[in-house]
């Protein structure tokens, strides 16, 4: 940004320079360029020692989304707890009682007792397992896809800062400008050498400087705020601009692609997990006791009790849960297809702008060339009485123009280098 700051005050002493008014207007020219419009500030300080991966981290600390990660991560835990436990479901105690009290009322009583174990079937804690450590993969991978999305946000907020503090820093030595033009006009127009009607001209043309910086300064508090609402800082780098990175293409180390892959492969140890389970039929052991008399006037038979519940068959009633978790799957890679078009898209659009960029910047250079001595020469016209106000005023306004795009262009070519590095995957 520092770069950016020095290129505006450049331009803009060129154009200062080309249009010097008289020497009583010089006094007053910091003072008025200092003053803020509309009261409302909202302060920013610009730190050398602060970098763009600080701001990223910093954001990426307190970023609201953050919060899935954790709770990510707790599934993952919780998945892998599941997979290391030696049973696989709920244990319960069987308790059956049995008498003819009702009925024949001879005494005969029946008690069962036992503690029923489900276990895993062949394969099931291996697809567990698998469903586990995809788990815990795709939350790191969507940590790094979270940050890098966050650094995209932090790389637009930051270049729309510099956008509009730059528009801000040239409306205001327009204004100046403006001013100094009013003070010799006004000037000239008491030694007689010119009329009343055009300081009413030079005036008009302030106001509308003078709104145009207006808005210019709203435009940076915007953005400003902006700023501040993303990072939750209070001070922003002087420096962030980057080179363009080497990579030409999308590839699958993009963040996003690696945990949109993860995505696909935790769908499909999920499926595989799904076809391994028995929905609501888990293999069982049963171990307990059985107490029975015929009698009232018999002694209790006791004896041991174990159970053994393997399900079988049963595919057609798992098929729907199968299927839904394939229809999971396939959403998945259907998601994954689109993210891809997306990326692709976006990489053509960032690789033109750049070439874009690159050539309108050496157009808006010359154009800016042009307008500072088109504007050095009317100035002298003007001031020997060759032109009238009205057609300096245009030409001085064309040449602003013209100044105003090569400082933006240049800004321009800039972002779109960060632009570029977002969409090939680069995070600061």
């Amino acid at each position: 940004m520092r770069v950016m700051y020095r290129t505006v005050r450049g331009l803009g002493l060129l154009l200062l320079a080309a249009t010097a008014a008289a020497s009583e207007g010089e006094a007053g020219r910091a003072d008025a360029q200092d003053e803020m419009i509309v009261e409302h500030y909202d302060p920013l300080a610009f730190v050398d020692s602060l970098s763009l991966k600080q701001v990223v981290d910093a954001t990426f600390a307190t970023y609201p989304q953050g919060a899935i990660i954790s709770a990510m991560r707790e599934e993952a835990s919780a998945l892998n707890r599941r997979t290391d436990s030696l049973i696989a479901g709920y244990p319960m105690i069987y308790l059956q009682w049995i008498d003819d009290r009702i009925l024949n009322d001879r005494g005969q009583v029946e008690v069962q007792t036992g503690y029923q174990i489900p276990f895993w079937m062949w394969g099931q804690r291996d697809a567990s397992r698998a469903v586990a450590n995809e788990a815990e993969k795709s939350a790191g991978l969507f940590g790094q896809a979270l940050k890098h999305e966050v650094a995209g946000l932090v790389r637009d907020s930051l270049w729309n800062l510099v956008l509009v503090e730059n528009r801000h820093e040239l409306a205001k030595q327009v204004y100046g400008v403006s001013k100094q033009l009013v003070a010799a006009v006004s000037r000239r127009v008491e030694l007689g050498d010119l009329a009343r009607s055009d300081l009413l001209m030079a005036e008009s043309d302030l106001l509308e400087k003078k709104s145009l910086l207006t808005l210019a300064e709203a435009e940076v508090m915007h953005a400003r705020r902006a700023y501040m609402n993303l990072t939750r800082l209070h001070h922003a780098p002087k420096s962030f601009t980057e080179q363009q990175s080497r990579t030409a293409e999308i590839s699958e180390q993009h963040p996003a692609v690696a945990a949109a892959n993860a995505m696909i492969e935790r769908a499909q140890a999920e499926v595989e997990w799904t076809r391994k389970s028995k929905q609501g039929n888990q293999p069982s052991i049963l171990i307990g006791t059985q107490h029975d008399r015929a009698t009232r006037g018999e002694s209790f038979n006791n004896a041991t009790n174990l159970v053994l519940q393997i399900p079988i068959g049963g595919e057609a009633y798992n098929a729907p849960y199968v299927a839904q978790a394939n229809i999971g799957l396939t959403q998945k890679v259907a998601d994954r297809g689109t993210l891809m078009r997306q990326l692709e898209k976006a990489l053509h659009e960032a690789k033109h702008n750049l070439e874009v960029d690159q050539a309108t910047l050496e157009i808006a250079n010359q154009r800016k060339d042009i307008a500072e001595t088109h504007l050095r020469m009317s100035r002298l016209a003007f001031d020997a009485g060759e032109i009238q106000l009205i057609d300096f005023l245009k030409i001085q306004s064309t040449a602003q123009a013209a100044i105003r795009d090569a400082v933006e262009r240049a800004i321009l070519l800039q972002r779109d280098t960060a632009l570029y590095n977002q969409v090939v995957g680069v995070t600061p």
